[in-house]
C-alpha cells in the first residue's frame, strides 16, 4: 500500500487528524484515483469525525467538500450503482438548490451535478437521467466562454447523445453543433492560458469541439500544440468520449484514417489505447450449465481465438460450469503473459488448443465421482443440505483443474492470482504496480479481470470472488426493492483469515443447490454464517457482473439449461418434485430473458455499443402449437441449418443434453465445442460486423472437433455417422447420477 492509502486507513480506523492534513490526503488520494477511500475521507470530516481540530466555517471551504463528496460518491465503484448517484445528488443537494435558477452559470456544481446524471444514465439506462445531465450542463455554461470550456463541451456531448437517443434529435444535435461552434469562436487561445494544467484543458476542450464537428485534422493540430500532459489516467475520460462520438459519427471509425490520426495523436505511447478506445471494454461472460456448458465454451473460445479477439477482453465473468473452465483460460493465459510478451494471434490459438487438452484430460477424471445411494442418504439424514459433498469436489478441481496449471509450490490462493505481465510499462500507467481495471485499456493484451459468481443462501444476493476481494458486491442491491442487508465485501486480509483458495471459490460457484453441499464462510460477519450456492441461482449468465465493471462490449456465451415444452406433466404424488423443480425452472428462465431485455436495451439506446449473445435454442423452430379446431392455414417451411449455420436436429440435441458435471463422451464433447466454435463463428458476422475490421485476418486453427464441425454443419442428406451420433447425444440427455 501506498503511504497514503496506509495513512487514510488510519484515519478511518480512528486516528485523528488536523483539518488540513486530512484535506491534502483525500486530494492526493483523488489524484492517485483511489476514489473510494478519498470519498471515505471527506466523508468524515464533513461529519466533523477523528479531526484534531474544527472544520472551516467558510462557506467556500464547505461548499468544495461538498462539491467533492457527491462527485466522489457518484465515482465510486465500491457502492452500488443503484444508489450511488442518487446520494451523490441528496449531497449536493445539502448545500446547492440544484433547480434554482440563481445557479445558472455555476460551471463547478452544475458540472458536477451534470457528471453524477450522466454516470446515472450510463449505468442504469434511464432516459431522463440523459436528459437531466444534458440540462444540468446547458444551465452550467457561463456566459463567456472560460479557459477550459469545461460545461459547454460537455453540453455538447450531451446534445449528440440526445440527439441519436431520440428519434426527433435533430433539434439536438443542431444545438451541439451551436455551442461547438462558440467554443471555438470565444475560448481563450493557448498562448493566453497561463496555468500549464489548464493549457492541456483547453486544448483537449479545442480539439473536442473540432472532432464534433468533424473537423478531424485540425482536432488533432490543437492536440498536437500542447506537449505537457496530464497522466494518462486523467485523459480517460476525454479519450473515452472522443470515441463515443467517433461511434456517433461514423459505424466504422477506425476505417476512416483522419478518426484514427487523431488518436494517435492524443496516445502518441500507447497506439494499442487507441483500439481499445474506439473499441470499448470488452466483457466476456461464460455461463452456468455444468461441463456441457463448458464444452461449448472453448468451442467459442476457439473461434475468438482465430478472430484475435481474446486479446482484447477486460472482463471474464463466470458461472458454474464457465467458471469451471474460465479458471482454467485465466490461469494458462496468466502463465503465457509472465513469460512472454507481447502475444500474437497464434499464441492465443496454442492456448485455447492446450485448453482443450487439458480440460478433456480432467474430465476424464470424474469430477464428482460415483456417490452410493446409501451415502447420499446418510448425508442428508444427518442434515446434509446437499448429495455431494462440495469439499470434496474442490480437492477435485485443485487436484485435476488448477494444480497442474500453478508453477508455485505454494497453495493456490485467490489473492496468490495477481501478477504484473512481462510487458508492463511504469512509464504508461504511472507506477510499478499493475492493476488490470486500471491499466488495461494501455495494453495490447489484456489481463481480464476474473469474476467468479456464486449465490448467498443467507441474502439472496450474488456473491463474488475475484483476485484481489470477495464478498456481495455493491452491485448485488436494488435499494428501492430490496431491504435484505448486504455482506459487504472486503479486500483479502490473510492475517485475518480472510482468503479462500481458488478451488473453492469456483465449488461455489458451481455448487447446484441439492446436489451439493452448499459452502460456508464462517465467522466473517457478526452473528452471520455464510452458505454459498451456485451463481446461477441469482444470475446465470454471469452478466450482471460486466455491466457493475462499465463493459460496452458483451460477449455472452450461454450454455444454460433452457425451459423445454413438457407435453404431459406428470399428475399426483409422483408429479409434486417435478412441479417445484419445474417452478424453478421457470423463475430462472425468467430471469434469463429479463437479463436478456435488459442488455438488448442498452444496445438499442447506444449505452452498449455492441454484443453478441449465444445461445443453445438460438433460432430452432418454436411453432405455435394450435387448437385442434383451428382454421388458420398454414405452411411450414423448414431447413436443416439454424439461421447460426448448424444442423438443426445436431442443436436441439445438444440443447437436452444433460448439464451437471457428470464426465462426457468424446463424441459429446466435440459436438459441443463445434455447436459453439460455428455459432460463434456466424454470430460475431451477425452482430459485431462494424468490428471485425479491427482485427488482423482470422487464423484457422486445428482443432480436435474439426471431424464433428462438418457433421454439425451439414446440408447433406444423410451421413455414415448422423443416425449414430443423433441418437447417443438424445441419450446423453437422460443419464442422472
Amino acid at each position: 500500500m501506498s503511504e497514503n492509502t496506509v495513512e487514510a486507513k488510519e484515519f478511518l480506523s480512528g486516528k485523528n487528524f488536523l483539518f488540513k492534513d486530512a484535506n491534502q490526503l483525500w486530494e492526493q488520494l483523488k489524484s492517485q484515483n483511489e476514489i473510494a477511500l478519498a470519498r471515505q475521507v471527506v466523508e468524515l470530516i464533513r461529519d466533523q469525525r477523528n479531526l484534531i481540530d474544527r472544520l472551516p466555517t467558510d462557506r467556500k471551504t464547505r461548499a468544495r467538500l461538498c462539491q467533492q463528496h457527491a462527485e466522489l460518491t457518484s465515482k465510486d465503484p465500491e457502492l452500488s450503482a443503484s444508489m450511488r448517484h442518487d446520494k451523490a445528488l441528496e449531497i449536493l443537494s445539502d448545500m446547492f438548490d440544484l433547480e434554482d435558477s440563481a445557479l445558472n452559470g455555476d460551471a463547478e456544481t452544475l458540472g458536477i451535478a451534470g457528471g453524477i446524471c450522466k454516470r446515472r444514465w450510463m449505468d442504469l439506462g434511464q432516459f431522463e437521467d440523459l436528459q437531466r445531465a444534458a440540462e444540468y450542463y446547458r444551465r452550467a455554461m457561463p456566459k463567456q466562454v472560460d479557459e477550459d470550456g469545461y460545461a459547454r463541451i460537455n453540453a455538447a456531448f450531451m446534445q449528440d447523445l440526445l440527439g441519436h437517443a431520440s428519434i426527433a434529435g435533430a433539434q439536438a444535435i443542431a444545438e451541439a453543433r451551436q455551442i461547438r461552434e462558440t467554443i471555438l469562436r470565444d475560448i481563450p487561445a493557448l498562448d493566453q492560458v497561463k496555468d500549464e494544467q489548464k493549457k492541456w484543458w483547453n486544448a483537449a476542450t479545442r480539439a473536442e469541439a473540432l472532432f464534433g464537428l468533424k473537423r478531424y485534422q485540425e482536432a488533432a493540430a490543437a492536440i498536437a500544440a500542447v506537449t505537457k500532459r496530464p497522466a494518462l489516467w486523467q485523459m480517460q475520460s476525454t479519450v473515452q468520449q472522443l470515441s463515443t462520438l467517433a461511434h456517433l459519427q461514423d459505424e466504422e471509425p477506425m476505417d476512416n484514417p483522419e478518426i484514427r490520426a487523431v488518436f494517435k495523436v492524443l496516445l502518441p505511447e500507447a497506439e494499442e489505447a487507441v483500439r481499445s478506445a474506439v473499441l470499448g471494454k470488452v466483457g466476456l461472460a461464460l455461463s452456468g450449465g455444468g461441463f456441457r456448458a463448458s464444452f461449448y465454451h472453448l468451442g467459442v473460445l476457439a473461434r475468438l481465438a482465430e478472430l484475435d479477439m481474446l486479446r482484447h477482453v477486460d472482463v471474464l465473468s463466470c458461472v458454474s460450469g464457465g467458471s469451471i473452465i474460465g479458471a482454467c483460460y485465466w490461469l494458462m493465459l496468466r502463465k503465457q503473459l509472465l513469460k512472454k510478451a507481447p502475444l500474437s494471434q497464434d499464441d492465443y490459438i496454442s492456448l485455447v488448443q492446450e485448453l482443450i487438452g487439458h480440460f478433456s484430460s480432467a474430465v476424464a477424471q470424474k469430477l464428482r465421482g460415483t456417490p452410493s445411494k446409501l451415502g447420499v442418504g446418510w448425508r442428508i439424514l444427518t442434515g446434509g443440505k446437499g448429495a455431494l459433498d462440495t469439499n470434496k469436489i474442490a480437492e477435485a478441481l485443485e487436484q485435476y483443474f488448477y494444480g497442474p496449471l500453478w508453477p508455485d509450490g505454494e497453495p493456490m490462493l485467490m489473492h496468490r492470482l495477481p501478477f504484473k505481465p512481462l510487458d508492463h510499462d511504469p512509464t504508461l500507467s504511472g507506477g510499478q504496480d499493475f492493476n488490470p481495471t486500471k491499466h488495461n485499456w494501455l495494453r495490447a493484451d489484456k489481463v481480464p479481470a476474473l469474476i467468479l459468481n456464486a449465490t448467498t443462501v443467507n441474502t439472496g444476493h450474488a456473491w463474488q470472488f475475484t483476485p484481489t476481494w470477495m464478498g456481495e458486491s455493491p452491485w448485488s442491491t436494488h435499494p428501492a426493492a430490496d431491504s435484505v442487508p448486504r455482506l459487504h465485501w472486503h479486500y483479502y486480509e490473510p492475517g485475518k483469515n480472510w482468503y479462500i483458495q481458488l478451488a473453492r471459490a469456483v465449488s461455489a460457484s458451481a455448487c447446484v443447490p441439492g446436489l451439493f453441499e452448499p459452502l460456508c464462510i464462517e465467522d466473517a460477519y457478526d452473528g452471520v454464517k455464510v452458505q454459498l450456492v451456485d451463481g446461477g441461482v441469482h444470475d446465470n449468465q454471469g452478466t450482471t457482473a460486466l455491466l457493475a465493471q462499465n463493459c460496452n462490449l458483451l460477449i455472452v456465451s450461454d450454455a444454460a439449461g433452457q425451459l423445454m415444452l413438457e407435453k404431459e406433466p406428470k399428475p399426483g404424488l409422483t408429479g409434486l418434485g417435478s412441479y417445484a423443480v419445474r417452478s424453478m425452472d421457470t423463475l430462472m428462465e425468467r430471469v434469463r430473458l429479463a437479463n436478456y431485455a435488459d442488455l438488448a436495451a442498452r444496445v438499442r439506446t447506444k449505452l452498449l455499443r455492441g454484443m453478441m449473445f449465444l445461445h443453445m435454442k438460438d433460432g430452432l423452430d418454436a411453432d405455435v402449437i394450435r387448437v385442434q379446431f383451428s382454421q388458420e392455414a398454414y405452411d411450414l417451411r423448414r431447413a436443416p441449418l439454424s439461421p447460426l449455420g448448424v444442423r438443426k436436429d445436431f442443436q436441439q440435441a445438444l440443447a437436452e443434453l444433460r448439464t451437471d458435471l457428470d464426465d462426457f463422451s468424446a463424441d459429446e464433447s466435440n459436438a459441443l465445442m463445434a455447436c459453439g466454435y460455428r455459432m460463434a463463428a456466424s454470430a460475431f458476422e451477425r452482430d459485431l460486423r462494424q468490428y471485425q475490421r479491427l482485427f488482423d485476418n482470422p487464423i484457422e486453427g486445428k482443432w480436435p472437433f474439426a471431424e464433428m464441425l462438418c457433421e454439425v454443419e451439414s446440408t447433406e442428406t444423410s451421413t455414415p455417422r448422423r443416425d449414430e451420433l443423433l441418437r447417443a447425444l438424445r441419450e446423453g440427455s437422460k443419464r442422472q447420477i
